[in-house]
């Protein structure tokens, strides 16, 4: 997500409704191809078509309630989704014979802080696509009784992304939140007190991205324009021709800069993996102790946490109450909850960056992957 900068405190955020749109969703299903097409991206839907076709055309019928759980490793996700539910789909479902009688039409939970950084046009579209925004970091009992009413109507399905958020890692997936399963469970209930005989379908939804041609002179000229921005130039004899030990010397240097910056002391003998464990507790571990927060659960988790406790201090209820000292000291407090989140936010951005992900299986898409999420943290922090 873009970097920003939080000078003063905020009002308070609102909930967000959902207000689907039928017309912006007619007008959306026409733009796609061309968007797919400017973000050169090439869908190939393997056999997902066919079984949301099927999948689909049971939940019009009356036979079952969909609650779909995708993978979500790129921001570029919603993009390929609405492609595959509107378009692809329905397609699949003509050809079948399979009967969908309405238009598909979806229900969502997406986090409540994309219109923020995104901006306010794209959080329009998602509330007149069927969004329903979501609090991450606190029990947002408003957003899971929507989405619980959802299920339980069965008029829409439900999509869900059981990772809470992007890891930018095709091959990896970060470890699952309870969400799904807790939706699930809160169905199977509310249909069983009716005595509704529907069936609940739970649909994983594999998503990967990988590059047309494994271009690896492309690959290699990447590096090289990386490494000659970090000062990295070396001899070419001196240099390593394999992809995994130039990217790990990337992100050497670039921890060497986060921990000269955080005040790090570096261990000669430390693994990267456990230099870049270590950055990513210290980095928690202050934010935690601003907000007086306890350190407990996943690194997603303890994120979420901090999120939450920095918006509660940016976005206030009492703005208009507080005299002109006390908004000075809102806007102060509000300054370093900003200063809290942009550093829990880079130990989001270099998190993926480890050896381990190219030692399970060196291949392109995987050096290619990594070498995104190092140019993306780079260009974040000199945002």
């Amino acid at each position: 997500m873009p970097r920003t900068t939080i000078l003063t405190a905020r009002p308070a955020l609102q909930r967000l409704p959902t207000r689907p749109g039928r017309l912006v969703q007619s007008v959306l299903q026409r733009i796609i191809p061309f968007a797919l097409n400017w973000q050169k991206l090439q869908i190939r839907p393997g056999n997902a078509a066919e079984q949301l076709a099927r999948a689909f055309s049971a939940q019009q019928r009356g036979e079952t309630t969909l609650l779909l759980a995708f993978r979500h490793p790129s921001a570029r996700d919603p993009l390929v989704l609405a492609d595959l539910f509107w378009n692809r789909v329905p397609q699949e479902a003509k050809q079948l014979g399979l009967p969908l009688p309405r238009r598909i039409e979806l229900r969502y939970l997406y986090d409540r802080g994309i219109p923020i950084w995104a901006g306010p046009v794209i959080g329009w579209l998602l509330q007149r696509c069927g969004g329903i925004a979501i609090h991450r970091g606190r029990l947002d009992r408003p957003a899971l009784k929507e989405a619980r009413q959802v299920l339980s109507q069965g008029r829409h399905a439900l999509v869900v992304a059981p990772e809470g958020a992007t890891n930018n890692l095709s091959g990896e997936m970060a470890p699952l939140e309870p969400g799904v399963a807790q939706l699930a469970f809160w169905a199977l209930e509310d249909l069983a007190k009716v005595d509704d005989q529907r069936q609940l379908i739970v649909l994983p939804i594999g998503i990967r991205y990988s590059w047309r041609q494994q271009n690896w002179t492309a690959l290699d000229q990447r590096l090289s324009r990386l490494e000659e921005h970090l000062a990295l130039n070396q001899e070419p004899a001196q240099t390593d021709p394999q992809p995994r030990q130039r990217l790990l010397q990337i992100g050497s240097v670039l921890l060497d800069a986060l921990e000269q910056l955080e005040r790090i002391p570096n261990e000669p003998d430390q693994s990267f993996a456990e230099r870049l464990a270590a950055f990513r507790q210290h980095g928690l571990q202050r934010a935690e102790r601003h907000f007086g927060l306890r350190a407990s659960g996943t690194v997603q988790e303890r994120c979420r946490r901090i999120e939450q406790a920095a918006w509660d201090r940016i976005y206030r209820d009492n703005l208009e109450t507080l005299t002109p000292l006390g908004r000075s000291l809102a806007d102060w407090e509000a300054r370093e909850a900003d200063l809290q989140l942009t550093r829990m936010r880079l130990v989001e951005h270099v998190s993926s960056v480890s050896g381990h992900y190219l030692e399970d299986k060196l291949e392109f898409d995987r050096c290619g992957e990594l070498l995104l999420v190092v140019e993306d943290a780079i260009g974040w922090l000199q945002n």
